[in-house]
């Protein structure tokens, strides 16, 4: 039992992340000009780099204000704000379905519109960068982030270098290593049918069947092209890079992977699941945005976040007995960390507060006292610490939790072991940089190609990768129709872009 609970912490234990127009000119005085040392003050965020001045900064995020956020925005985080580093900061909130690139965000900016930092992800931001909507941020880098420099791995602006600059800010210090790449399962249920582990796909197989029986559980609504079924497929270290296209970590070549054997193996696979009825028929159109916390089905992917906190929690208010853990296909294989983190914050081009912003990045990111205070909010009011670690009173949402937390920094919630913590903390030791790590596409040249190959794989892949159309009689339609979109040039070019960041490396 201790060694199964080792296992399933080991490998839960990758992914905490848990995996998205207004004026600003309304401060008390000028901020010092982007790049440029701000005014030396006696106190504040990075020993002595708070501006003599006060100015007024309006953030982006995303969601709605919780009342406590709210309240604490207007009193004490404001007042730290202006302790620390005399600037006044304004949230603005926009939905979820606002994150990403052709948003709202895109459309302010384009339009100029006032505001001066936004969260955002390194798809967003490379196609930010295209349309010149972000600002390099080089000159305020090593200038108004000394406390962030301490306390998070600068391999994080990796991912938003373009041509020499860096056009965000990363927040937040999390193992990535191996991410999607563990199955998240029904530990209750594993207990129950007596296994004790899942380490290849015929494992997966046995659990699912007997989830099904025994259960009424459908296996997964996840397609076959999920990187835990693609790494129990053959010997080849695979990692994902984008539409249709793997990358082989060893030989450091672009994989065509509806041309590749572990295409083949994966719909292979789900065809066998949908033929046992393991595999339900709304796969492709199903609308409930969790199948597995809604107890429909008895596996998903390791997602960016403990099962502990993205899973249980939501599975356990309609099963409340039911456990979780996260099993590596083929663990013996190497684990990759294909990123550093996939939040940062973005600078509009027209901000010219870029200094305040990373004044503010850095301070989320100063201490333990600030990064518990912006997540969890006052202590003895908002939480208690119990042995060092978060007991929650407050449960509303302040600063996204997920975004604030550093291992280096934050208190851990008494939802983690000492056990777990540990092994955590130190888990990227053991993980590989990918070849993709820090890559980003610039999809410019190929728009098109892109936009035609995306449909065809939609149409024509994915009813493969659910199990609903066979290999044998589907295989070569879908080769067909993906040179008729362009696909040699498609390839070309990322090809050619991939080459220049392996020179670069």
């Amino acid at each position: 039992m201790k060694k199964r609970f080792l296992s399933a912490i080991l490998t839960g234990a990758l992914l905490l992340s848990v995996l998205a127009g207004c004026d600003s000119d309304d401060g008390q005085g000028e901020a010092a000009p982007s790049g440029t040392p701000a005014e030396a003050g006696t106190a504040g965020a990075g020993g002595g780099l708070r501006p003599e001045t006060r100015d007024k900064i309006t953030v982006i995020l995303f969601g709605e204000e919780s009342p406590r956020m709210q309240e604490l925005m207007e009193n004490e985080f404001q007042q730290k704000f202006i302790d620390e580093i005399n600037t006044e900061v304004e949230l603005m909130y926009l939905p979820w379905t606002e994150n990403g690139a052709g948003g709202k965000v895109d459309l302010m900016i384009a339009s100029g519109q006032k505001f001066d930092a936004c969260i955002v992800d390194p798809r967003w931001a490379a196609s930010s960068y295209s349309k010149g909507y972000l600002q390099d941020l080089s000159d305020v880098i090593d200038t108004y982030l000394p406390d962030w420099h301490e306390n998070v791995d600068p391999t994080a602006f990796d991912a938003y270098r373009y041509d020499g600059g860096v056009y965000a800010i990363p927040i937040g210090n999390k193992p990535t290593g191996g991410v999607y790449s563990t199955v998240c399962v029904r530990q209750d249920i594993m207990d129950a049918i007596g296994m004790d582990k899942i380490s290849t796909l015929e494992d997966l197989t046995e659990y699912a069947k007997k989830a099904k029986e025994q259960y009424g559980l459908y296996a997964t609504y996840e397609l076959a092209n999920a990187e835990y079924i693609i790494r129990g497929t053959s010997d080849r270290n695979l990692i994902p890079l984008c539409t249709g296209i793997l990358i082989d970590q060893d030989t450091k070549e672009l994989v065509n992977f509806a041309e590749s054997p572990e295409f083949e193996a994966a719909v292979r696979l789900y065809n066998d699941w949908y033929a046992q009825g393991l595999i339900p028929k709304d796969i492709l159109t199903n609308t409930v945005t969790l199948p597995f916390q809604a107890n429909m089905t008895s596996f998903m992917r390791g997602t960016c976040g403990t099962t502990l906190i993205e899973n249980e929690p939501g599975l356990q208010s309609v099963v409340p007995e039911a456990k979780t853990a996260e099993y590596y296909i083929a663990p013996e294989k190497p684990i990759y960390k294909k990123s550093y983190e996939n939040t940062a914050f973005q600078v509009p081009v027209h901000s010219t507060k870029a200094d305040r912003v990373a004044l503010f990045v850095n301070l989320l990111q100063k201490d333990t006292e600030m990064a518990n205070l912006f997540a969890y909010g006052v202590e003895g009011t908002d939480y208690e610490l119990i042995d060092g670690k978060v007991s929650k009173i407050n449960t509303e949402e302040l600063f996204y939790e997920w975004m604030i937390y550093n291992v280096k920094i934050s208190s851990p919630t008494t939802a983690y072991t000492d056990e777990f913590m540990e092994i955590y903390k130190n888990w990227d030791d053991k993980a590989l940089p990918a070849l993709s790590f820090g890559f980003n596409i610039d999809y410019s040249n190929v728009q098109t190609q892109k936009a035609q190959i995306e449909t065809a794989w939609e149409e024509f892949a994915n009813p493969m990768l659910a199990g609903l159309k066979d290999y044998d009689s589907s295989i070569e339609e879908l080769k067909a129709e993906l040179d008729q979109a362009g696909w040699d040039e498609y390839m070309a070019e990322i090809q050619r872009q991939f080459d220049e960041h392996l020179a670069n490396k």
